[in-house]
């Protein structure tokens, strides 16, 4: 008994301040986790956000399709380009060789031709 009467004692000697202090910060607190409902303004800006970036998103995608796109024909035509440059190449070369002057002295004399010096003129630009 003597140790529940001293216990009693000293349930009656603690100060009651501590509870009302806890009392006072769990008010604070509850004051500030309380949630802002939004406004309808607010709720207007969030989505017309939502869509801009939506939009924005597309219109990315949209633009690295058509630049690839872009890239591609270009490497086509430079292909292109190059076949075509080495055809040239290789006409010119052709053309010179139907141009040399023993050739053409070699098919004159199988057709019975001759060349007269004094007949040939030469032009200069």
């Amino acid at each position: 008994m003597a140790q529940t009467a001293a216990r009693k004692t000293e349930n009656v000697t603690q100060p009651k301040v501590q509870p009302q202090q806890d009392n006072s910060l769990q008010r604070i607190i509850a004051v500030e986790n309380q949630a802002v409902p939004f406004s309808k303004t607010e709720k207007i800006l969030v989505v017309m956000i939502g869509v801009l970036t939506f939009v924005c998103t597309l219109a990315l995608i949209g633009l690295r399709t058509d630049n690839a796109q872009q890239q591609r024909q270009v490497q086509d035509l430079s292909a292109k380009m190059e076949t075509v440059q080495n055809q040239n190449s290789n006409l010119r070369q052709e053309i010179s060789e139907l141009n040399n002057s023993s050739r053409l002295l070699r098919i004159a004399e199988q057709h019975h031709l001759s060349l007269k010096n004094e007949n040939v003129r030469n032009i200069s630009k």
